[in-house]
């Protein structure tokens, strides 16, 4: 049942939370962090402990001056879990992770078409994903919510995709519904590149990240390049619309044109880190413009930094294939934080 006292499930949640982003805290670090009286939370952690939400464990570093060493906590694996879906051609992707960080299992989906047939594929196979898993979550809530990361441009409101090439998805595709109805957990839409800023900059402790999202497809008679911008700053997520750039068939003005392309894409982001402020720029997708484009960005900060040095710094996105799917669950997992809408089963008496 749900606990009875709203500001003791608030507090409750907000521990949660925290040691889900950063594991290995003490009671005083927690006390600390969230503002609160070390009594309260010693309260909330011992009930937390008792129910098997969190286990406790000594730190094996003591410090220079000895002593006895603090009492580290962390979530208990298999408490509950999230699933993160990367939508994209020609097949969708399922990751599952618990709250402790880890990973579950996979899954990929062969999409042959797109269109509301394709969700409910995705219904599907998720709630086959759910059921193979479910076994190992005995005490705790289980699936607790489910990220979906899309190329293309999403209505994160209405839970809708509006426009997306690689999915051929030119009129508003509803997603929550199908899945919600099915699954019953609350669903998170973003695009590819909004989910995976905000696990990396969960994973680097970063309040200000800048992440680009790069992807070759071959549709039709065009060869396209799709950019995808995720943009975080003061740890808030900054919505905008995906970026399309159109190149023509292979040609003897294809090369001239993919060099000026990237020199243009770089100039953009390397004027976007200094209006914001940014000083770390993450990269993803297909190595081959990759490696241009961070050069392309490194000469361009370097041209606009006053005294003539490049502080900026540039990396790949972490997870490689799975960024996109593992960054959605991450995702999905921070907004239901946020919302403290997370689901808590606890006795009565809690």
């Amino acid at each position: 049942m749900p606990v009875k006292n709203r500001l003791r499930r608030d507090n409750l949640i907000r521990i949660l939370e925290s040691l889900w982003l950063y594991p290995n805290k003490s009671r005083a670090d927690l006390a600390r962090e969230l503002r609160l009286d070390r009594s309260t939370v010693g309260v909330i952690i011992d009930k937390m402990i008792e129910l098997g939400i969190l286990e406790q464990h000594a730190d094996d570093f003591t410090g220079p001056k000895g002593g006895r060493p603090p009492i580290l906590l962390n979530i208990v694996s298999g408490y509950a879990y999230s699933i993160g879906v990367e939508l994209t051609y020609p097949h969708i992707r399922l990751n599952a992770v618990d709250l402790s960080g880890k990973f579950l299992g996979s899954r990929d989906i062969p999409i042959k078409t797109y269109g509301p047939q394709s969700i409910d594929t995705l219904a599907v196979e998720t709630a086959r994903l759910r059921a193979s898993l479910d076994s190992s979550f005995t005490s705790g809530p289980g699936l607790v919510t489910i990220g979906i990361g899309v190329s293309g441009v999403v209505d994160d409101i209405d839970k809708e995709i509006i426009l997306s090439d690689a999915l051929h998805i030119t009129t508003p595709l509803s997603v929550a519904e199908p899945l919600e109805t099915v699954l019953q957990v609350p669903i998170t839409l973003l695009n590819d590149a909004q989910a995976s800023v905000l696990r990396e900059a969960g994973l680097r402790r970063k309040q200000e990240l800048l992440l680009i999202q790069v992807e070759f497809r071959s549709q039709g008679s065009l060869e396209d390049i799709g950019i995808g911008v995720g943009l975080v700053i003061r740890n808030q997520l900054i919505h905008g619309r995906s970026i399309r750039h159109l190149l023509g068939p292979g040609d003897s003005e294809k090369s001239e044109s993919m060099d000026q392309f990237i020199e243009d894409l770089g100039h953009s982001l390397a004027l976007v880190a200094n209006v914001t402020g940014i000083d770390e720029i993450v990269l993803g997708g297909g190595e081959e413009i990759l490696e241009p484009l961070e050069s392309s960005i490194a000469l361009h900060a370097t041209r606009q930094g006053l005294d003539g040095k490049n502080y900026i710094s540039i990396s790949r996105v972490s997870g490689g294939g799975d960024a996109v799917a593992s960054g959605a669950a991450y995702a999905a997992l921070k907004f239901l934080f946020s919302s403290l809408s997370f689901p808590l089963y606890l006795s009565e008496t809690s």
